[in-house]
């Protein structure tokens, strides 16, 4: 049985692909970010006939040049990165099936910490047969 504190660890370790340093569960990023951070929300599992189904978000933060520029170029890079990562991934996990893929995908702004962040929308489906 997978549940969502095991669907944000099979996140981070996938993460890990892009070398960059993923913000711990439960911590906040607060004030203006200083260099590239990951974050992941996990939400709630749906349990259907076939499938347990939820939504992970991973935002992949990039600090901004200047006032209010941000870093394009590497959101291009990353978004394109994240775009092979994430979609149609399907493995198993403490002997069960799961599969993700992406539901959404753009870039956003956080005036808060002065950054844009390439904003992934996961869907994922957890096997929900014995």
């Amino acid at each position: 049985m997978i549940v969502t504190t095991d669907i944000g660890n099979i996140l981070y370790r996938d993460c890990k692909a892009f070398r960059i340093d993923i913000v711990p569960v439960g911590e906040t990023l607060t004030g203006e970010l200083k260099s590239e951070r990951i974050v992941i929300h996990t939400k709630k599992q749906q349990p259907e006939t076939y499938w347990k189904k939820s939504f992970a978000e991973v935002n992949i933060c990039v600090p901004n040049l200047s006032e209010n520029e941000a870093n394009s170029i590497r959101l291009n890079e990353l978004e394109r990165q994240a775009n092979k990562l994430f979609d149609d991934v399907v493995s198993t996990y403490d002997d069960t099936a799961y599969r993700y893929s992406i539901e959404s995908i753009g870039t956003e702004a956080d005036t808060a910490l002065k950054c844009h962040y390439v904003n992934v929308r996961i869907l994922f489906e957890v096997l929900n047969v014995n």
